[in-house]
């Protein structure tokens, strides 16, 4: 484990603590939601705010739990190891969900929630798990291919894994998850390559 991988316990989880506050408070504040979901007409109308804010906006108190449980759980171990660039993690990700929930389905009117961005998180978690050693490489290892198969079900099913057995009636999107695995695969690269040519310039 190199020297900005090192668990430190004491370490606040700032950005995760903010960005759960950000979403607890559009929940809590009246009419906040309303301004800041993923709404495709507005949105076509000049409200390009929505399609980052949209993250923060949860239709129901089951849904918020869901996604600020998991995502509190996945954004401390982050900040706690010292992985790098998790606030830019987490916008770029709400960025691209969003401007690919606009593009590629225009059915979609209307959409909100956090998960796409904490499957980013997760999946930038594992990937950085992976290249230490012991224990945690392996349940990192795993909980990759706990997330690939997360996928192709929920591509088959057309809808959340976890949503299939509930009983809640808003509409999952497992696009949104997908492009936040992919937005964590892409920082992760992107990430090493800068390290690695960081190395060779100073090994020069």
């Amino acid at each position: 484990m190199d020297e900005q991988a090192q668990l430190t316990a004491s370490r606040l989880p700032a950005w995760t603590l903010a960005i759960c506050a950000c979403a607890l408070i559009v929940f809590l504040v009246p009419g906040l939601a309303t301004l800041l979901v993923f709404d495709r007409a507005a949105i076509t109308h000049g409200e390009l705010w929505r399609l980052v804010t949209g993250n923060l906006v949860h239709l129901s108190t089951t849904h918020l739990v869901y996604d600020l449980a998991s995502f509190l759980i996945a954004g401390t171990i982050i900040e706690q190891r010292g992985y790098r660039n998790f606030p830019i993690l987490c916008l770029s990700a709400a960025m691209l969900i969003g401007v690919a929930v606009f593009g590629i389905a225009p059915e979609l009117h209307f959409y909100g929630g956090i998960s796409g961005v904490v499957t980013a998180a997760v999946t930038y978690l594992c990937l950085h798990g992976v290249s230490e050693k012991g224990t945690w490489r392996w349940l990192c290892a795993a909980m990759l291919a706990g997330l690939a198969a997360k996928f192709w079900i929920e591509i088959a099913l057309g809808e959340s894994l976890l949503l299939a057995v509930s009983t809640e009636t808003f509409v999952p999107v497992p696009l949104s998850h997908l492009i936040g695995a992919i937005t964590a695969l892409l920082a992760f690269v992107l990430m090493r390559l800068s390290i690695s040519t960081k190395f060779i310039k100073s090994a020069a």
